[in-house]
């Protein structure tokens, strides 16, 4: 006889298995499945966007609220509060509204999750579900393109999944997490942890993205000083750090970053003039309402178009999208998802909890440090895993701290 508690989890199961399939598709961008003689795409963007509303409709069943119930944290009031400010910038602005239904989709992903991995068994699955997603990236990647390795700058141009950018982020900020599970489990736990920690590593290497190394630098830094005796910790790092640079060689970097570089401070500057014109509701959140206005606006001051449509920095795309109002909405947000990490990374129980503590909150760090250059938010591939990586932060150590 089936009882309450077996029909909430064979519903978590299915959501499990949905979300393991909506990444698979991710990465891929869509998927056609031959159903009864035709083709049946299954598309990302869909996928991200229904798998919450599945949530929903699944906690109207008493069964599934007892397994499934929502996890709210701190930082639920500010996050909410900037998604309203960002609609109603679309809405008195720009007028394009995909960015917005990717965020949502992600938020909505992220709380689910929340809800998903609060028990420790499913938790452990989290690692695997974020392992397997960049092998399969790297995998497919290296499968289309053989001659990626060894990593050379110039193999950044053939990477398909997405923006090399956009990749070296996805690996760099899953990378905290995975190390610290290397320190912290044991046995095939630990070995796999590892097998996924070379993957990330090689996955930064492969984006040749200078963001993504520094990214990558801090995170790891964090959890080796935040788990180890400070001398070991520090001898660690330095050989890490002095192996990651020998294979990237700045040196040998070409020049054909120098033009995207010498336009860094241009696009800073059109930027925040658009801001200074529109400093309560900006010109609307997402890319497409910066695209509208952006080109018009470097041409104008510096006699050429570009065709780049963020600032490479999160701050100041969420001046422009958002106006003032919106950007301190979602600081207000990030320092309530970091001050919680390092909550909970000093009141952890010393031990496994503890590095994994590090884990998280050398994961948001990473995550503010490289969305100074690069816009996450703007990314349709990247923001779903970053909120289902700032679920897995927010839900604090497997312990209740002492």
């Amino acid at each position: 006889m089936t009882t309450p508690k077996d029909l909430g989890d064979l519903i978590a199961r299915f959501l499990l298995i949905a979300l393991a399939l909506t990444l698979v598709v991710t990465v891929f961008g869509e998927l056609a499945l031959p159903v009864a003689g035709a083709t049946f795409e299954l598309r990302y963007k869909t996928l991200w966007r229904v798998l919450p509303i599945i949530w929903l409709a699944a906690l109207a069943l008493p069964t599934a609220r007892a397994t499934l119930a929502p996890r709210w944290h701190p930082s639920d009031l500010p996050l909410a509060l900037f998604v309203a400010m960002a609609a109603l910038s679309i809405a008195g602005g720009g007028g394009h509204w995909g960015d917005f239904r990717s965020l949502l989709a992600a938020i909505g992903a992220g709380v689910m999750a929340r809800s998903l991995f609060a028990s420790m068994p499913r938790r452990r699955l989290f690692m695997h579900l974020l392992g397997w997603t960049l092998a399969l990236v790297l995998t497919r990647e290296l499968r289309m393109h053989p001659d990626l390795l060894p990593p050379h700058e110039m193999g950044r141009y053939d990477l398909i999944t997405a923006n090399p950018n956009v990749l070296g982020f996805l690996f760099a900020m899953t990378l905290p997490i995975l190390l610290a599970e290397v320190l912290a489990a044991t046995g095939a736990r630990r070995a796999l942890a590892a097998l996924y920690v070379v993957v990330a590593l090689l996955g930064t290497l492969l984006s040749f993205s200078r963001t993504a190394g520094a990214g990558a630098v801090a995170g790891t830094a964090i959890v080796l000083i935040g788990s180890l005796p400070r001398p070991r910790a520090l001898l660690l790092l330095g050989l890490a750090a002095l192996a990651f640079f020998a294979m990237q060689r700045p040196d040998q970097w070409t020049r054909l970053r120098i033009t995207g570089d010498a336009q860094r401070l241009r696009i800073l500057q059109t930027s925040l003039s658009l801001a200074a014109d529109s400093p309560v509701l900006g010109v609307g959140f997402g890319i497409n309402n910066l695209e509208d206005v952006f080109s018009d606006r470097y041409e104008a001051r510096y006699g050429e178009r570009v065709f780049r449509f963020h600032s490479m920095n999160q701050i100041v795309d969420l001046l422009v999208g958002t106006g003032l109002i919106g950007t301190a909405l979602a600081l207000w947000w990030a320092a309530r998802v970091g001050g919680c990490a390092r909550r909970w990374f000093r009141t952890a129980v010393p031990g496994p909890d503890r590095i994994r503590a590090a884990g998280g909150l050398a994961a948001c760090v990473a995550i503010a440090l490289m969305s100074m250059g690069e816009p996450p938010l703007y990314h349709g591939k990247l923001v779903p895993v970053l909120f289902l990586l700032v679920a897995f932060v927010e839900l604090g150590p497997a312990r209740p701290a002492r």
